[in-house]
């Protein structure tokens, strides 16, 4: 009985103390709604939502079961590309294209997000939608993310 006493009187003393609510869990749905408002429009198919970011068409698709997301935007074809494109885009994963990363499925390149669905945030979901556009955008050239490199040894 004095321990729950002492933890009530801490919490009641020691108010900005107490941890805040833990934030509600990312959904399929709310994650469709964040994409609407950030490309304005958005076709919708099951789990898979295409839109556009500029000049840019990214693909959203989510698996609430599996919780797991993955924001792509493809590139263009592996046999395309260079030896020296596909090594600067691998070292780019490393430095400079920050949470996106350059990516290779069924002989096509693309730049991706993944990432576990309930753990999202808005914040986290608009900062991925900048970061694959971008990574797609310099594919070739600066291979960035949109922001600061992390730096390279």
């Amino acid at each position: 009985m004095r321990m729950l006493a002492l933890a009530l009187w801490w919490v009641l003393a020691f108010p900005g103390l107490a941890q805040d609510a833990p934030a509600p869990r990312m959904t399929q749905e709310s994650l469709r709604q964040i994409i609407a408002d950030a490309a304005g429009e958005a076709r919708v198919e099951g789990n898979v939502i295409v839109f556009r970011l500029g000049d840019v068409t990214l693909v959203c698709i989510s698996d609430a079961a599996a919780d797991r997301m993955r924001i792509v935007a493809p590139i263009k074809p592996i046999a395309e590309s260079s030896p020296e494109e596909i090594f600067a885009a691998m070292h780019a994963n490393f430095h400079s294209v920050l949470d996106a990363r350059y990516a290779m499925s069924n002989g096509v390149i693309y730049a991706a997000f993944l990432h576990p669905l309930s753990l999202l945030t808005r914040e986290q979901v608009l900062s991925a939608l900048r970061q694959v556009a971008a990574a797609h955008a310099t594919f070739g050239t600066s291979f960035s993310g949109g922001g600061p490199a992390f730096g390279g040894f």
